[in-house]
């Protein structure tokens, strides 16, 4: 098989991680070395806090709170206002509104 302007025996072209064959399958560069999509998302890519979801190339996301999150994510976790550009509060890494940062919910 041909990859990074090489050729290179099936079985020897494998994921950095997980040593198995990538084939003709995906992979991604991290460092020099080749990484199949699964472990490459699960030891590079980031998720979002409020959907677990990953945040692809592109996506809107902002950081707050120490996490990434989808711009769509970023609501109070009692009434799902989303919190974009706004003020908000924290309790428990859960972002609040203002309304309910202070209240007895």
């Amino acid at each position: 098989m041909h990859a990074l302007k090489m050729t290179w025996h099936v079985h020897c072209f494998t994921c950095a991680a997980c040593k198995t064959p990538i084939r003709n399958r995906a992979f991604y560069m991290e460092e020099g070395a080749p990484y199949c999509e699964r472990d490459y998302e699960k030891m590079f890519g980031t998720k979002c806090r409020g959907c677990d979801f990953k945040i692809d190339a592109g996506d809107r996301f902002l950081e707050a709170l120490g996490f990434s999150w989808h711009d769509t994510c970023f609501v109070c976790a009692i009434c799902q206002i989303n919190l974009e550009g706004k003020t908000f509060y924290s309790k428990k890494d859960k972002p609040l509104c203002k309304s309910h940062a202070f209240s007895h919910v």
